[in-house]
């Protein structure tokens, strides 16, 4: 009830400070969460895009540019527009917390979603080369083992190892 209220005012006070006027960065990204909250994907989409033009040089703009590649891949099933945003973070915030996490869904989506594997195994073997030691990498070395394969054709291989011993 308290968040629906907050939610209620921010929004409020959103639209009436930006008829007219130039939203600020704060109300842009006030106003991107509500509409994710909506789940009004394309809105939350534009909101981002709109931060990411406005205010490049902001501390949160790549958390911008991760949440545009967030939406585009798991809501809007755009899977090159992700790769694009997640590019784009990496290119321009080199040393942001989120480029690990970028890199890593660029060589996903790649492979599991545009199904561009080539582009897959390039996107993880760098990612080895850089991230050695990262938490991800075991992901993205089982990725490579089974890269192209059909995850019910991964499961049956595991049932049947697993019925074996």
């Amino acid at each position: 009830m308290i968040r629906r209220f907050t939610t209620a005012i921010s929004l409020t006070l959103i639209l009436t400070l930006g008829c007219g006027e130039k939203m600020t960065e704060e109300q842009l990204r006030a106003q991107a969460r509500d509409y994710e909250e909506k789940e009004q994907w394309e809105e939350a989409v534009k909101t981002y895009e709109q931060l990411a033009k406005q205010h490049p040089e902001s501390e949160k703009a790549d958390e911008d540019l991760y949440n545009l590649g967030v939406i585009h891949a798991n809501n809007l099933k755009n899977f090159y527009r992700a790769v694009e945003a997640y590019k784009e973070l990496t290119a321009k915030y080199p040393k942001s917390s989120h480029v690990i996490k970028a890199n890593f869904m660029i060589g996903y989506l790649y492979a599991n979603d545009i199904k561009d594997l080539d582009r897959a195994r390039e996107v993880y073997e760098k990612f080895l080369q850089d991230y050695p030691d990262h938490e991800l990498a075991v992901s993205v070395r089982w990725e490579l083992d089974h890269l192209g394969q059909d995850i019910s054709d991964i499961e049956l291989q595991l049932d049947n190892s697993a019925e074996s011993n």
